[in-house]
């Protein structure tokens, strides 16, 4: 299994304890797909959108067939237990049944969000050492097909492309997946299936060092995840739901892909994920009761709801989480789609920690973050006389670990199995919490991206024109709460404009998400006795021009 033994596993009394309380259980998510076949075969488990067009409809009857299916063609490929397949694509209707097919197959699963370029993509397939990784031939107008032949390491046996796969000679999925009968060529033994506590997911994360983390969750840690938003928001196999999010990002594939499959329900998901009229339109089209959406794209559902109002009265509630949500949002979201909009607080380690219900004060998502189900402890570490201090979690759906990076898991780590979150927050008054900062190196947009500061700052560093930079947020005036990205460049012999970091990144591959949106120029960079660089006078004074500019 190789560096899947460097996983730290909770110890055999806490996962019976667990066991004992329902947060975790013996069976699989691959149990509640037969189980859902046999009791509503019928009932469609995803309806897909491709631009503006419905692309496929999968009741779950057909879902557990192109499981089988996928598996086999899976290993056909070569895929066995501990493999890893990536899924470097958008919210397609095959993401679902390609996670179960590699649970099927014994294989760990590995989404890759589309906003990664060459470099991080690279990174990714190098150190997960994956054997197979699926994309679309373009997405967005850009060629994700030739995108992977550049960044595909020696160790990636397989490059399959749905779309044109003869463009850069890949695997054709649409010939090889879905037109093949694989499962009636060759058997996938049923002993090959993931256990509830192998590992199945395998996620890369920014990370702070500048290198990312690649997060490993199991069934039991994934199915805590679950609980700790469909059963506080009481939802059931009647509800209908839509994440425009990515699904290869852990709130999506938790929500979109996992969740639904658990209560028998049915997912809604859209390719286009930011475009909010077309979730209005789903929303009545297929009586969506329960959405997941960014507080960036709440402001852009208000404006497309204000413009040509849909009827969206099926919906009961909108949760919203990945930046603080501003009271004027939750008071305009009531207003115009006459719903309460929840709160959720978690991370890729964990999924959704902490939620705000129904037995909250309205409102209430403008003020904290929620508080946990039992699954799940939360703990603030603040200096005395302090009442923000350093979030700290443990429970049933912390992950396994970081594979191949032990020292650093463990090192987030106390004595009594809390993990550090680095996020800083403050007792909220009704046993939850609200998020006020992070203490590490990391700036998040609106969208939930999260920006590492020291991973682009070496790339910057190496423009001609740059001696030293540090990247630092800034309030993102369309999303209070939300951060955009300014690089502070202490210039060589003249100043680099905005423009040419820009060509430095592109050229280097680096997602576009990841790029500063500003730049601005000092004679030297604040630092500490050791030297270390502090970012928060830089940040501070670009937060005085905001309130400037907003006092104006």
């Amino acid at each position: 299994m190789g560096d899947w033994e460097t996983l730290v596993r909770p110890k055999p009394e806490q996962a019976a304890g667990y066991r004992a309380a329902g947060w975790w259980r013996e069976e699989t998510f691959l149990d509640d797909l037969d189980e859902a076949a046999r009791l509503r075969g019928g009932h469609p488990a995803i309806i897909a959108y491709e631009g503006r067009d419905r692309s496929r409809t999968i009741d779950y009857a057909e879902l557990r067939r192109l499981v089988e299916r996928f598996a086999a063609a899976l290993a056909e490929l070569g895929v066995g237990r501990g493999d890893v397949v990536a899924l470097y694509l958008p919210n397609r209707w095959m993401l679902t049944p390609l996670y179960l097919a590699c649970h099927r197959v014994g294989a760990v699963g590995c989404p890759v969000i589309p906003a990664l370029d060459v470099r991080e993509l690279s990174d990714v397939l190098t150190r997960s050492g994956a054997k197979v990784c699926v994309t679309a031939d373009r997405i967005d107008g850009t060629d994700y097909g030739a995108r992977l032949a550049e960044a595909a390491p020696g160790s990636l046996k397989h490059r399959v492309v749905i779309g044109d796969a003869a463009a850069t000679g890949a695997v054709d999925f649409e010939e090889f997946f879905v037109r093949t009968p694989w499962e009636e060529r060759r058997t996938v033994e049923a002993a090959d299936r993931l256990g509830p506590d192998d590992p199945s997911l395998l996620l890369y994360t920014s990370g702070t060092t500048g290198r990312m983390k690649g997060v490993v969750h199991s069934q039991n840690t994934l199915y805590a995840a679950v609980l700790a938003v469909s059963v506080p928001h009481r939802l059931t196999a009647d509800d209908v739901v839509s994440i425009p999010n990515y699904a290869t990002h852990m709130a999506g594939l938790t929500y979109a892909c996992y969740m639904p499959l658990l209560l028998h329900a049915t997912c809604v998901m859209q390719e286009a994920g930011r475009d909010m009229e077309l979730l209005l339109d789903l929303m009545a089209t297929h009586r969506v009761t329960w959405a997941y959406v960014p507080p960036a794209f709440l402001v852009s559902m208000l404006e497309a709801q204000r413009k040509e109002p849909r009827d969206t009265s099926s919906v009961a509630q909108v949760v919203s989480g990945s930046a603080p949500i501003a009271p004027r949002l939750i008071a305009e979201m009531r207003e115009v789609f006459g719903i309460p909009v929840r709160a959720l607080w978690g991370m890729t380690e964990n999924g959704a920690v902490t939620v705000t219900r129904a037995d909250d004060p309205e409102g209430w998502a403008a003020h904290s973050d929620g508080r946990p189900e039992p699954s799940m402890e939360v703990r603030i570490d603040a200096e005395p006389g302090d009442d923000t201090g350093r979030l700290l979690v443990r429970g049933a759906s912390q992950c396994l670990g970081y594979l191949g990076q032990r020292e650093v898991y463990e090192a987030c780590l106390d004595e009594e199995g809390w993990f550090d979150t680095s996020d800083l927050a403050r007792d909220d008054g009704r046993g939850g919490i609200r998020i006020t900062g992070r203490s590490a190196d990391q700036i998040t947009r609106a969208n939930g991206m999260k920006v590492s500061t020291l991973y682009v700052e070496s790339v910057l560093v190496r423009h001609p024109l740059v001696r030293e930079v540090a990247l630092v947020g800034y309030p993102d005036p369309e999303v209070p709460g939300a951060e955009l990205v300014c690089a502070v460049v202490v210039p060589g012999e003249e100043p680099p404009t905005l423009a040419a970091l820009h060509a430095l990144l592109s050229e280097e591959k680096v997602a576009r998400a990841l790029w500063p949106d500003r730049v601005q120029f000092v004679w030297e960079l604040p630092r500490n006795s050791l030297g270390k660089i502090l970012r928060h006078p830089l940040r501070r004074r670009l937060e005085i021009e905001y309130e400037r500019a907003v006092r104006r």
